[in-house]
């Protein structure tokens, strides 16, 4: 463990740089949205991504949160990705995952605000009962 926290002190930024830069184009997300969701101006996104500034670690934590990746992901790339715990279970809403993970941003935004209703609807319904 301590090994993986010193290879993150002696990492070089550039490396950083390169795996923030592929995880966010891989979430299609540009530096002016990934900005906004951190509430940090686009050049600062675009130092990170170039090496040229270390984030602190407390945006650190937020991009991992934002992209959906661990910080070892962020830090060492394909090497500190992990094995995805979460697994759909409903094999119809499984299938239907993936093939919006084709669609258009915009038609994801769509889906994903439904999903956030359908759930707010019963987490209310369940306060209500």
């Amino acid at each position: 463990m301590w090994h993986k926290q010193l290879n993150w002190l002696c990492l070089s930024m550039t490396d950083f740089g390169k795996n923030l830069s592929a995880i966010r184009k891989q979430r299609q997300l540009t530096q002016l949205e990934l900005a906004n969701f951190l509430e940090v101006q686009p050049r600062m996104v675009g130092r990170w991504e170039q090496g040229q500034a270390k984030p602190q670690f407390d945006y650190v934590i937020k991009l991992a949160q934002v992209l959906e990746v661990s910080i070892d992901q962020l830090a060492f790339g394909e090497q500190g990705r992990e094995k995805a715990v979460f697994d759909i279970k409903n094999k119809r809403l499984k299938e239907l995952c993936k093939q919006a993970d084709s669609l258009k941003p915009e038609d994801q935004e769509v889906i994903c605000r439904l999903m956030d209703m359908a759930i707010k609807q019963d987490r209310l319904k369940q306060i209500i009962s």
